[in-house]
């Protein structure tokens, strides 16, 4: 399933908990009872419509993240760097799998050009960073990392600390 409809499942099944919560406190505190249909448009309404609205904000981000698009991003905010990578098997492209699978939630990777997208996890207060690492020879890759919200302050100093990171992970800085 796509991070996306996971994302719009999430979100509703908190708003679905938090109405089963009033529902159940009015009905056993004060003995209102419900029409089902209500309660079923009101739970779309101000359950299912809000949260696929907000998830259409962040759509063109999060689909890149799991496409088979093998073009660097071209969003607004992203940041690059090309990272020196010394490696210690015969598999290069392999050891930095596992490197950043270790840290960052992998999206898609293409063995055969070398391409990794990777994710950070996604929380309530913030949307996460996105990241796309392609090796240009066995020793040196670009790195793009991108905040899924683009006028967040927080993700956009998440991005300098992923980068950080990136270069501590490949011992690169």
């Amino acid at each position: 399933m796509k991070f996306t409809n996971k994302l719009l499942i999430f979100w509703s099944s908190v708003f679905l908990i938090f109405l089963l919560g009033i529902i159940t406190v009015m009905s056993l505190f004060w003995g209102i009872t419900f029409n089902f249909w209500r309660l079923f448009i009101v739970f779309i309404i101000n359950g299912v419509i809000p949260p696929a609205i907000i998830t259409s904000f962040f759509y063109n981000r999060l689909e890149y993240m799991e496409s088979k698009d093998e073009n660097p991003p071209k969003f607004s905010g992203v940041k690059s760097m090309q990272i020196p990578f010394k490696a210690r098997t015969n598999c290069p492209f392999d050891e930095i799998m596992q490197r950043v699978d270790r840290e960052y939630i992998l999206s898609y990777t293409n063995r055969q050009n070398q391409i990794l997208k990777f994710r950070t996890d996604s929380r309530m207060l913030s949307w996460g960073i996105g990241g796309y690492i392609r090796m240009i020879d066995n020793h040196t890759m670009e790195v793009f990392v991108y905040p899924i919200h683009k006028k967040s302050r927080r993700e956009m100093l998440l991005l300098n600390q992923t980068l950080r990171v990136l270069c501590s992970i490949f011992k690169a800085c």
